[in-house]
């Protein structure tokens, strides 16, 4: 996704944030080794540009990188305390593998959704805000 001119970035390890002009916290996924210790670094990282308060999250997940099963499972089971929903989209298919097989996987505590575009995406985070 492309960030928008005069928008705060906040630059995290796993990924690079901003917040739209909806409040939907928008996120660009680096291709970095993902690990649980990485993963707390994030929701920690997270938990401080957000003011502790769950958001809707907008993830681009085209650069992402795989994750093991222990850090799929912590990432699952903390999910729900940061945000409301997630809508993911992805332009490769090791993106779209990395979120398809997440979702497969367990059963997730909030409700995220795959798509082909951002704009679709957006429209669906919106009843979540």
């Amino acid at each position: 996704m492309k960030i928008p001119d005069n928008t705060t970035v906040f630059e995290g390890e796993l990924a690079t944030f901003w917040f739209d002009e909806n409040g939907i916290l928008c996120a660009n996924s680096k291709n970095t080794p993902r690990t649980v210790e990485r993963q707390k670094d994030n929701y920690a990282f997270i938990r401080k540009i957000t003011g502790n308060k769950k958001v809707c999250l907008l993830s681009d997940n085209t650069e992402t990188s795989l994750q093991g099963e222990e850090t799929r499972n912590y990432a699952a089971s903390h999910i729900s305390k940061f945000f409301k929903a997630k809508a993911v989209i992805s332009f490769s298919s090791d993106g779209k593998y990395v979120v398809n097989s997440f979702l497969a996987l367990k059963k997730q505590p909030v409700p995220i959704k795959m798509f082909d575009n951002e704009k679709e995406a957006k429209e669906w985070l919106m009843q979540y805000l």
